[in-house]
């Protein structure tokens, strides 16, 4: 939303609120509790809310959809998304967090920076156009207790101003928003559980395969034998399980292995090359120093407490 869309917003009597008023000037982020609640007529703000209702309800608008909000709900709203409020009770208690982007990362002040980095996946499942998913969510009772917790250490932090808050309390909010993206992504967290207890046996073969024989000629097509598995659908379920690929699981395996082996005076470099599946010496010292930062000789030298 561009300042002609805010300014024409406001000119039709839309209430506009402003994070540079709403919030503190070296802070990009509030928390505060509410023990009653008024109607709030349509309205927009520069900054993701976030709403968790421990007592009361009330009707929310979101968009144009109405969602009836009652005790254990949370909702979270985008920056310039048009919502109204609607009391039922003034008796309510309500723990509310709003932040700017910036705080999560300072990169998301710059328009031309590149959206692909980590800390774009703690907002990009509330930026699509349907905000169904996030408008009401209510959390089994373990988690819900959590999140109550978490809002109320949050809010104490803020409150305090002790030495180091604001550190804490952005390590509060992403804990915040990966407990909410796991319950609107539900369906999907869902489906990993189900195809991790699918594949544990057959990943764990792989693995405990490898380890026993890392010191062998072993190829990817061996492993996929293993595991009776083609190719592509192997080496999907290994990164998911190990987050490296077989190549890079295997030289980081015989990499640790070398540094064992490497301490014992009886082996020179060139056996411990072999012993550890490397079978080529030259390739073996210079991946053990692109691993290390020494060679394996320097390394051997350091760990016998040897000067160099």
């Amino acid at each position: 939303m561009n300042k002609s869309d805010i300014d024409q917003l406001t000119r039709a009597g839309v209430i506009y609120f402003n994070s540079k008023l709403e919030m503190l000037e070296d802070l990009h982020c509030k928390l505060y509790r509410m023990d009653s609640l008024v109607s709030l007529s349509t309205h927009f703000h520069d900054y993701f809310q976030i709403w968790y209702v421990s007592k009361g309800e009330f009707l929310h608008t979101f968009g144009s959809r109405q969602y009836r909000i009652k005790k254990g709900d949370l909702f979270l709203v985008p920056p310039f998304t048009l919502h109204r409020i609607q009391a039922f009770e003034e008796e309510a208690e309500i723990f509310g967090c709003e932040f700017m982007p910036a705080f999560i990362n300072e990169r998301f002040d710059d328009p031309s920076a590149d959206r692909a980095f980590f800390d774009a996946n703690y907002l990009k499942h509330f930026l699509h156009s349907d905000s169904s998913a996030h408008s009401q969510i209510a959390f089994d009772g373990v988690t819900d207790g959590k999140i109550r917790a978490l809002l109320q250490d949050m809010l104490h932090e803020y409150e305090e101003r002790a030495p180091f808050f604001q550190i804490v309390l952005k390590a509060n909010l992403l804990q915040l928003l990966s407990m909410i993206i796991r319950q609107v992504n539900g369906e999907m967290v869902r489906a990993g559980f189900q195809k991790i207890e699918r594949y544990r046996d057959t990943m764990n073969q792989v693995v405990e395969y490898i380890e026993r024989n890392a010191h062998e000629d072993i190829k990817l097509e061996h492993v996929c034998a293993v595991s009776n598995l083609s190719k592509p659908t192997f080496c999907r379920l290994f990164k998911e399980w190990t987050g490296k690929t077989f190549n890079r699981y295997l030289v980081d395996l015989r990499i640790s292995n070398a540094l064992v082996l490497l301490q014992r005076p009886s082996m020179s470099v060139t056996d411990v090359c072999y012993a550890t599946g490397f079978n080529e010496l030259a390739y073996f010292c210079r991946i053990f120093k692109k691993y290390t930062g020494i060679s394996p000789n320097q390394y051997r030298k350091q760990a016998t407490n040897k000067p160099v």
